[in-house]
């Protein structure tokens, strides 16, 4: 299926891109083995420790006491409204994360990246938190390792990265509220392949490396670099053992790259077009209608320095080695240091900075493309857009309420 999908779709721009540069300019990174990275244990092998014992509850305040006693105070489970575990962590389960300001104005999203091409649901290899402040102008973006070991409701500890697997986009939601304090009211899953029909079809992007990765993707030299799909694909899906932050800051260095190429190009033109044409394989509940509506703001985010770059770094998290599994390592984070770097993002989007002339630029540009497409197609006689071979994902891509058609495409989880 994807090689056919590779054969007829070689020249659609990747859908992922498309939405993120339709909302933000922003987007997922994925993963897939490339022979050189070293990946980690199965996220199974961490629940198949020995079990220990699961705390059950945390004192209230003193005045909680029962009705009808004296001297007993009030109990109540750690983990608040959340679903209770169904098995025994490997750690001690952490109370929901609590004393984020986040102002009503600023809206979250979560873009995500699966290693797994549909009808199959793997691991989420991206996750990309978007703060976002329309009125303002500014957004934010927080990276996530997915090897973080945090508390799924209803389950237990478990990878982060394991969350949509076991629940969907809903587990991955309560995943996210309670780890994080954040509850994501929009979403975007695409599976491996987008990212690298996208840099086929923008002629490639060039990057510049201010140091030499001999040992990934065949080598690569430092300098500026022009990339093709497979070797920007390459280049973003890279890690060598433990080392999740570099291989984050070189997707956030893509992120940039692509959102420049498309803000400053005009290819936000193709918007609608694009859409359709990868209707049924990447996951979302945005509408075509809703994602119009954001270009204006996608323009406004191309100025300089409108949007932050975060990640929850080595300073974040420590790595810890799961009893009886010498070879299953993951990432146990402190939850005051994430803290600090999520209001540090969500204060970021709340100041507010003055548009330069830039945005005048850049809107007409995207105006005279407009026009110009309209003069290059006098008639209005429907072309049919051409669609993916293949079979879409058998379930259900719609959430919530949106009544246009959804995304869907398999491929790279990338921006």
């Amino acid at each position: 299926m994807k090689q056919a999908r590779v054969e007829n779709q070689r020249k659609l721009t990747g859908a992922l891109i498309m939405l993120a540069i339709g909302i933000l300019g922003l987007g997922a990174c994925g993963v897939q083995n490339q022979g050189l990275v070293t990946h980690d244990p199965l996220p199974e092998q961490a629940m198949e420790q020995t079990p220990t014992p699961l705390p059950q509850a945390s004192e209230t305040a003193a005045g909680d006491i029962e009705p009808g006693t004296t001297d007993s105070i009030a109990y109540q489970p750690i983990w608040g409204s959340f679903a209770p575990p169904s098995m025994d962590p490997a750690t001690p389960i952490p109370p929901p994360m609590s004393g984020l300001d986040l102002p009503d104005e600023v809206l979250v999203w979560v873009l995500l990246g699966s290693d797994t091409e549909p009808p199959f649901t793997g691991r989420l290899q991206a996750i990309h938190l978007l703060l976002i402040h329309p009125r303002l102008s500014k957004a934010s973006l927080v990276s996530l390792p997915g090897d973080l070991y945090v508390y799924i409701p209803g389950y237990t500890m478990q990878r982060l990265n394991t969350a949509y697997a076991l629940g969907g986009i809903k587990t991955l939601r309560e995943t996210l509220a309670y780890n994080f304090g954040l509850t994501p009211s929009r979403f975007v899953l695409a599976h491996p392949g987008d990212f690298q029909w996208l840099v086929d079809d923008i002629d490639s992007i060039d990057v510049t490396l201010f140091y030499p990765m001999p040992r990934a993707c065949g080598g690569i030299p430092a300098g500026r670099v022009k990339m093709d799909g497979a070797l920007a694909l390459c280049y973003a899906s890279y890690r060598e053992g433990m080392d999740e932050v570099s291989r984050m800051q070189r997707q956030q260095q893509l992120l940039r790259l692509i959102f420049r190429k498309f803000t400053h190009e005009s290819y936000l033109v193709r918007l609608p077009v694009l859409y359709a044409s990868y209707e049924g394989w990447v996951k979302t509940d945005l509408s075509l209608t809703e994602l119009m509506g954001y270009i204006p703001l996608a323009l406004r985010l191309a100025d300089p320095d409108r949007i932050g770059y975060y990640m929850i770094g080595r300073d974040a998290y420590s790595i810890w080695e799961v009893p009886g599994h010498s070879q299953a390592k993951i990432f146990l984070p402190d939850i005051d240091r994430v803290r600090a770097v999520l209001q540090q993002a969500i204060d970021d989007v709340i100041v507010p900075a003055p548009l330069t002339n830039q945005v005048q630029t850049l809107e007409a540009q995207l105006t005279a493309q407009y026009e110009a497409t309209l003069t290059l197609q006098p008639t209005a006689t429907p072309t049919p857009t051409p669609s993916r071979t293949g079979s879409p994902a058998p379930e259900s891509t719609t959430y919530g309420e949106t009544p246009s058609p959804t995304l869907t495409q398999s491929g790279y989880p990338y921006p």
